[in-house]
């Protein structure tokens, strides 16, 4: 009888540790995050929920550890760049081109990067951006946009490469309140269509209702980490206790 085998992660981090200068801001951080699944990393400012994600995404690299990626090995540095196109990342300000079109700043890549023709790039593009529920803003400029406008732009520049994992870092924080439910739906939408994302965010609400797991980071390390009702309902850590009551005051 042949043991079934059991499926790599779709990321998996092992003894990462990350220093700036003098700080230590990752401490040995073991980690792994399963296809399909939503994981959400909460904490304090400079808990290193960030450090962890551009370090998975190839944006960062590890002073010690094992960071594997659809089983690409970022820790060596000679076969990191194979990442690109297996992932997509989303980043708090939406860093749109302002002289080009939603459409134009969702093709530029596609046509740069993946030697698109013009006329698969729009097609792509297109398809993207009706994701995101902006295909009749294509035309418009990002000066036309609402901040949650162009933060969807922004995701579907990330979803046109039809990325296997997408990484969000505070992808709404720099929104007023009132468009905050307009990029979280779309973010929800992914979930439920099982996109792999890893998702840094300050939203407790989103991160209770679609985080298959939550993991709250404290001073470079894991302290805790569960399914939503076990964080936030029955947490476990004194300090995953005393954030939580200070973030669900406000």
């Amino acid at each position: 009888m042949t043991a079934l085998l059991t499926p790599k992660p779709a990321i998996a981090l092992n003894g990462v540790s990350k220093s700036f200068g003098s700080t230590q801001v990752l401490k040995g951080i073991d980690l792994t995050v399963n296809a399909g699944e939503v994981l959400v990393l909460i904490g304090a400012s400079g808990s290193g929920k960030s450090t962890v994600l551009r370090i998975m995404s190839g944006l960062e690299t590890a002073d010690a550890g094992e960071i594997w990626v659809n089983n690409i090995p970022l820790h060596d540095g000679r076969r990191a760049k194979e990442i690109r196109g297996h992932v997509g990342m989303v980043f708090q300000q939406f860093n749109l081109f302002p002289h080009k079109s939603a459409l134009g700043n969702v093709t530029l890549a596609l046509i740069k990067a993946r030697k698109m023709s013009k006329e698969h790039a729009t097609q792509a593009a297109m398809a993207a951006l009706n994701r995101v529920g902006l295909a009749d803003r294509a035309d418009h400029y990002p000066s036309q946009l609402s901040g949650g406008q162009q933060q969807r732009v922004a995701i579907a520049r990330a979803l046109a490469v039809e990325p296997q994992i997408m990484f969000f870092d505070e992808a709404t924080s720099a929104l007023d309140p009132e468009l905050v439910g307009e990029v979280t739906e779309v973010m929800r939408e992914l979930a439920r269509e099982g996109m792999t994302m890893v998702v840094v965010t300050h939203e407790m609400g989103f991160a209770r209702k679609t985080a298959d797991r939550v993991v709250f980071m404290d001073q470079g390390v894991i302290a805790e980490q569960g399914e939503p009702e076990h964080i936030f309902v029955n947490p476990q850590n004194a300090r995953t206790r005393q954030f939580l009551s200070r973030v669900l005051e406000h």
